[in-house]
This record gives structure tokens, sequence and C-alpha cells, in this order.
């Protein structure tokens, strides 16, 4: 009995510690995200404006705390100085900038300045070292109005825009913690999802539109979010993460895609030197010659492979791709003189929706929900209030 009841407590515990954590990353869903701005750039010099009304700046110091009110005319310049944060020649442990308005930052990265980005909510700005780090606190709906815009604001297709939204809103509910220990939840480049501040583009009101007309949506499997992964181009056929990564998920699958095949990514090339080819595969220990991998080419399938089989090996064309850079791991080639020329499909990992097929699929009118369950398999949807 006694052991009953401990298994029973242990049960418990486990249940009520997760339950926790799932309501702490709820809550801080709600109060919307911290995202490192910036994240792709170092920076030591940085600029904030807005762009009407007014914003305050609160600058901690070692010694003090001031506050101090600016206009839209103030192009407030921030700079670290022998790793400290400068503001005004004062020395500064952080400086925190808010306003009702939108908040326009840009940074210099070596000569040139970043392009200007727009943010609402709290703006952080802390030292690096030698650079400076600024973490902006977003509305959620605008966070992921900002990253439907910055992954695909080019469309102008509404029922694409709200597909977008439900897999950046789910990959955000279920990467929340992603960067807790440093103070963020996300940052703003791919390696978390690509946001350069509240959509402001030409489609910024249709992607708004889009957003609140679903809501809070969240793509779900067994009545959990998802990893609702996402690329720009399947080359005609999508693949699952556990080919391309090693992770076996049940809600992804491999289709047909006629849709991508209309993209403008759908096709690519580009030559590699047959003198990094073959130093590459050497490294392998893979010692083709240009006749073999002639022979081996020409055998290829027309079909998206995951992996070669060269030499008796098996190796990951994920690996190969991101070595050399390429547009995606679907690709043949053929050897021209001393360089071989690669001819490739897609443009990503090939993994869940492909962006332009869902651009394409919009536009021949099919709802944002036809466009998941084409590229995702026995999904659910509901809202973050209805998930316990």
């Amino acid at each position: 009995m006694k052991k009953i009841l401990l298994v029973a407590a242990f049960i418990l515990v486990g249940w009520s510690g997760k339950s926790q954590s799932f309501s702490r990353v709820k809550t801080a869903y709600l109060k919307g995200p911290r995202v490192l701005a910036f994240s792709d750039h170092e920076y030591g010099r940085m600029q904030v404006k807005v762009k009407r009304g007014s914003y305050e700046l609160k600058a901690y110091t070692p010694d003090s705390v001031f506050s101090m009110t600016y206009s839209a005319d103030d192009v407030h310049p921030l700079y670290t100085f022998r790793g400290d944060l400068r503001l005004n020649r004062a020395g500064c442990d952080s400086i925190i900038i808010e306003s009702p308005d939108t908040i326009v930052m840009r940074v210099l990265k070596g000569k040139n300045w970043s392009l200007e980005r727009p943010y609402t909510g709290k703006v952080v700005v802390r030292p690096n070292l030698i650079y400076l780090e600024t973490i902006v606190q977003v509305p959620i709906e605008a966070y992921i109005a900002g990253v439907v815009e910055a992954e695909g604001g080019l469309s102008p297709e509404p029922e694409y825009h709200k597909a977008q939204a439900v897999l950046a809103r789910t990959w955000l509910m279920s990467n929340m913690s992603k960067h807790r220990k440093d103070g963020f939840h996300v940052k703003d480049d791919q390696s978390s999802q690509a946001f350069k501040g509240v959509a402001h583009g030409k489609n910024a009101k249709i992607i708004q539109n889009a957003v609140l007309a679903c809501k809070d949506t969240l793509a779900l499997y067994d009545s959990k979010p998802i990893l609702g992964f996402y690329h720009s181009n399947s080359g005609g056929y999508t693949t699952q993460p556990h080919l391309v990564w090693s992770q076996e998920l049940p809600y992804f699958r491999s289709v047909l895609d006629p849709f991508s095949m209309k993209g403008s990514k759908y096709r690519w090339e580009t030559s590699i030197s047959w003198k990094d080819w073959s130093a590459y595969w050497s490294s392998l220990d893979i010692t083709f010659t240009k006749a073999q991998w002639t022979e081996f080419l020409s055998t290829l399938p027309q079909k998206r492979q995951s992996h070669w089989s060269v030499d008796d090996q098996s190796v990951k064309l994920e690996t190969v791709r991101r070595h050399f850079k390429l547009r995606s791991g679907y690709f043949t080639g053929t050897i021209k003189g001393d360089a071989l020329l690669l001819l490739g499909k897609g443009f990503g990992h090939g993994v869940g929706m492909s962006q332009q097929g869902a651009m394409h699929m919009a536009a021949s009118d099919f709802t944002w929900k036809e466009i998941l369950d084409f590229y995702f398999k026995d999904l659910t949807f509901a809202t973050s209030a209805q998930l316990q």
C-alpha cells in the first residue's frame, strides 16, 4: 500500500510540475515574448526614436536611476565604450525605453547602418562584452504579424497569412523557454523565427487582419502544440523531420507538392569547384574520381532523397547542404571540366509547410485549414485558453 501511495505521489508531483511549467509558459506567451532584436548583428552603436508622440527613457546606472522624455524629433544615440553602455557619456547597467507609439531603431554594423525597424512594447538595452544587446517585449498579436510579414509578407493572400500565423503562434508556444536563461524567449533571426519589427510593409493591413481573423489559434496533435516547421519551397516534394534531423514526429507527412512547382524558388543551380567538392568527400574517406561521380550522379532518382549511399556510406544531404550553403538538399549534378554543376529544387529543409506552395494554394481558393491539412496530418485546432 505504501508503494502504491508513493507511486501516486510521484505521479501527482510530476503532473503538478508539468502543469505549473505550462502555466508559466502560457502566462509569458500571453504577455508577449521577449525577443532578442538584431540578433544577427554585432553592434556597439544604435539609434532610437519614435514615429510620432514621445517616449520615456529610463537609465539604470551603478549609483542611481534617472528618466527622460523625448519627442519624435529626438534621435537618441546609445553606444558602448570600453565595455560600458553609454548614455550622454554616463555609464549604464541597462536602459529601458517605453512608448505608446511606435519605437524605431537601427544599429551600426561595421561602417553601415542597418535598415530601421519599428517596434511596439518595451525595449531593454544592455551591454554584452564590447557590444550592445537589445531585447524587445512585443505584444503577442504584433509579434505574430511581424513574423508573418518577415517570413512571407510579399504575398497578398489572406488565407496563406492565416496558415503562417497559426504555425508561427504554435512554434512560439512550443519554444517560449528556448532562451529563457539568457533573459529573453526567442531571437529575431532564422534560428527562431524571422522578425524585423512589427508589420509595416505594403501588405501590413492584410497581414494584421489575417492574424486577428484566426486570433490565438494553435495547431495541435494529441491536444499538444506541434512543432510547426515551415520552409520557403519544397521543390515538389516535402520530407520528414527525422530524415533531415533526427526526431520522428507523427503529424508530418511526405507529400507530392505541385503547388511549390509554381513558385519562383522551385529550381536553382550553382557551381562548385572540383577541388572543394572532392576535398569535402575526401574528409569522409570517399575518394571518387570524376568518372565515378559522373556515373553516380546519372543514376540518382528524380524524387527527393534525404541521404546518398556513396561508397557504402550513408551521407545525410542536409549536412552536405549546410557545408556548401546550398538552397536545399534536393539536387543532382554533372561534371563540367574542373567544376561540378549542381541542379537543385526547392529552398530550405523541406519539412512541413512550403510557404510558396501555401501561397499558391491560397490563390486557388484553399482555406488556411486546408493548407495545413495538406502539409500535416491529424491536426486539431484550439486557442491557448482551451489548453490545460
